[in-house]
């Protein structure tokens, strides 16, 4: 198969970036075929060619899938946020299970998973409660912000965006707009020409208070000028916004905050309500992009961690407490981990606004802390690390910890497998493998997987 070469195609299976795909000669050769489904024939131009694979781009489709529907956002395709606007809901579903039963299977060793259906999140769309979009200038555009095309680091203008919040939406629409019209400037980064001023701005809105917080990331301090502009527009967007923080990040890489973080106007905290649990969090804190999904992910897995009535909980990754709080109302003294400052000053102070005396917080890395605890008794260990999963630290940690059991949430299947198989040829086992779908639309996916025991004691 050579690049320019013209195929036809009949597709027979979809990846989770919503990809069509075709085996060939005897499923050793695998062609991906973009805004293609299974059932759909279609013809390609070969755009590149590899050993084991190719990519193709469809030319004609010749007929409809029936999971096929039309995309709500009229940017999808080009946008790089969603991959699965253009699949039916069900579908959708039924490709997250598969996803997650590929990885264990493929990743994890296991030859016959038992994955239980994904569940379904209460809403598809205008869930989604933070934006971060990336901020460019170039000599056309002074300021262009929105979100990343597919694999490119190039932007797709923000027009809107249905799977935000509607408030969240519209406050992201208002105030690129003034910070546009104040002459404000992105940033450049291309060919190390690194000059400009916001590099990022990050938005979000509590589903359940409505609070909101913008972040205004840029790569050096603010002049007099500018500071002064950013307060009059954050002003200006007093009644739909709680306040708007400055963060300096002068770093090349790609990680989106700096260590030095300052108000431009008005608070630096917002506050969102989970059941009957309300959690106090900074701009740049990890919490659930999906709040009433994370309501549901959090009641199921601190009942999978209550079973047998724990004791003692090690909780690492632990964020701003959300599961946190859920983990202690079933366990006699949850001791929980975290390592970015902005979410791990907030455990205790989300502790004592629920009224919660049995945590203890530990600020500092999922390895280090592990490593300092493992000769205490935990009869749980619970974890819902980075998408990167754990570091080798942290499953030789739980090891020598050795509890009863182990609940582990999930962002990435392939890690989630890796790391699965560790503790499998450890001496635990799998007991049941619950998907969440946490992210409608996309070719996300979370993952509950609890595991427990099976031979030696400590």
């Amino acid at each position: 198969m050579l690049q320019g070469e013209i195929k036809k195609f009949k597709i027979t299976d979809i990846n989770n970036e919503g990809e069509g795909i075709v085996r060939l000669g005897d499923e050793r050769f695998v062609v991906f075929v973009p805004d293609a489904l299974p059932e759909e024939e279609v013809t390609c131009r070969i755009v590149q060619a590899k050993k084991n694979y190719a990519t193709a781009k469809v030319i004609e489709r010749h007929n409809d899938s029936s999971i096929r529907i039309k995309p709500l956002c009229p940017v999808y395709g080009k946008c790089g946020g969603c991959q699965l606007q253009h699949i039916d809901y069900t579908s959708q579903l039924k490709l997250k299970t598969k996803t997650v039963f590929d990885a264990i299977k493929r990743i994890g060793g296991v030859p016959d998973p038992s994955i239980n259906n994904c569940i379904p999140s209460p809403s598809q769309w205008g869930y989604r409660n933070k934006a971060s979009l990336p901020v460019q200038s170039d000599r056309r555009e002074k300021f262009l912000a929105g979100f990343y095309k597919n694999r490119s680091h190039d932007i797709v203008p923000f027009t809107g965006c249905p799977v935000l919040l509607p408030k969240l939406e519209s406050n992201v629409i208002s105030l690129i707009k003034d910070l546009k019209e104040a002459g404000l400037e992105g940033w450049n980064d291309k060919s190390n020409h690194l000059m400009g001023f916001i590099r990022h701005l990050v938005f979000r809105t509590a589903k359940f208070t409505d609070h909101s917080l913008c972040g205004v990331v840029a790569g050096r301090s603010a002049d007099r000028d500018e500071a002064r502009q950013l307060k009059n527009i954050a002003a200006g967007h007093s009644d739909d916004l709680r306040g708007m923080v400055f963060n300096k990040n002068f770093s090349k890489g790609n990680f989106i905050w700096g260590d030095e973080f300052s108000s431009i106007y008005g608070e630096t905290v917002m506050q969102e309500v989970l059941g009957k649990y309300r959690f106090n969090f900074e701009i740049s804190s990890f919490f659930q992009i999906n709040s009433e999904q994370a309501h549901a992910l959090y009641k199921y897995a601190s009942t999978m961690a209550a079973g047998g009535s724990p004791k003692n909980i090690l909780e690492l990754y632990s964020g701003a407490g959300t599961l946190t709080a859920f983990l202690s109302d079933k366990a006699k003294h949850v001791t929980a981990v975290e390592e970015w400052p902005q979410a791990s000053k907030y455990l205790k102070i989300n502790a004592e606004l629920n009224g919660l005396d049995n945590i203890t917080g530990h600020s500092g890395s999922a390895e280090d802390i592990s490593e300092a605890l493992s000769d205490e008794k935990f009869d749980t260990v619970v974890l819902d690390p980075p998408r990167t999963g754990c570091d080798p630290r942290v499953i030789a940690s739980i090891i020598k910890i050795s509890p009863q059991k182990i609940v582990y949430v999930s962002c990435g299947p392939a890690t989630l497998a890796r790391d699965i198989k560790s503790l499998i040829s450890n001496g635990y086992a799998i007991k049941t493998i619950q998907p969440f779908d946490m992210f409608p639309q996309t070719g996300h996916v979370e993952t509950v997987v609890l595991m427990s025991r099976t031979s030696g004691d400590k």
